[in-house]
C-alpha cells in the first residue's frame, strides 16, 4: 500500500486517488463495511449479488475503468474507510461506495468522507450530488438528510429485492 495514495485523517490531498493497486483495500473495506447491512437486511449473495457487501475485485476494476475515483481514509496508517466518486454528467455527481469498517464507526469518518465528497465535486464545477440507498435503511437515510441531501424519488428494480431510494443534494 503506497501511502501518499491515501486520504489522512489530517488533511485530505487533491490528488489522493485509489487506484489498480488497492484494489485488495477498497473490496476488504466495502464488503466489510457492508457486511453487517446485509446481514440485518437479510441480504445474501443467493438473493442479492449485485449488494455492496458481495462486491467483487471485477466490478471494481471497472468503476476504475470508466472513471470513477476512490478515495481510502487512514486511521493511524490503517485503512478504515472509503467512498467514491464519479461525474455522471458535467453538472453531476454520484457519491457511491461510502464505507467505514464497523470498529472505526462514530468517530466522524463518515463525515469526513462525505464532505470531502462535496469538496471534490465543487472543484469539477458540479452543482449536484446524488446517491441511491436501500430506501429501508431508515437511519441511514436521516443521516444522509443532515447533510442537506432530500429524496428525489424511489424505485424498485427486478434484480433487487429491496426499494432504492434515490436522493441529491444541490451544491
Amino acid at each position: 500500500m503506497r501511502k501518499q495514495n491515501k486520504i489522512t485523517l489530517r488533511e485530505f490531498k487533491k490528488n489522493d486517488l485509489a487506484d489498480e493497486s488497492d484494489i485488495d483495500i477498497l473490496i476488504s473495506l466495502i464488503c466489510g463495511s457492508f457486511h453487517d447491512v446485509a446481514k440485518r437486511f437479510e441480504l445474501t449473495k443467493e438473493n442479492c449479488p449485485k449488494f455492496v457487501a458481495f462486491y467483487t475485485k471485477e466490478r471494481l476494476s471497472g468503476d476504475l475503468e470508466k472513471g470513477m475515483k476512490y478515495y481510502i481514509l487512514l486511521e493511524d496508517d490503517q485503512p478504515c474507510g472509503c467512498v467514491a466518486l464519479e461525474q455522471a454528467k458535467p453538472d453531476v455527481c454520484y457519491l457511491e461506495r461510502l464505507a467505514v469498517l464497523p470498529k472505526y464507526r462514530n468517530k466522524g469518518y463518515g463525515n469526513m468522507l462525505v464532505n470531502h465528497i462535496f469538496k471534490q465535486a465543487i472543484q469539477l464545477g458540479v452543482k449536484q450530488v446524488e446517491l441511491t440507498m436501500m430506501s429501508k435503511n431508515r437511519k441511514l437515510k436521516n443521516w444522509y438528510k443532515k447533510f442537506g441531501f432530500a429524496q428525489k424519488c424511489t424505485k424498485k428494480f427486478d434484480h433487487l429485492p429491496f426499494i432504492v431510494a434515490f436522493m441529491y443534494k444541490d451544491l
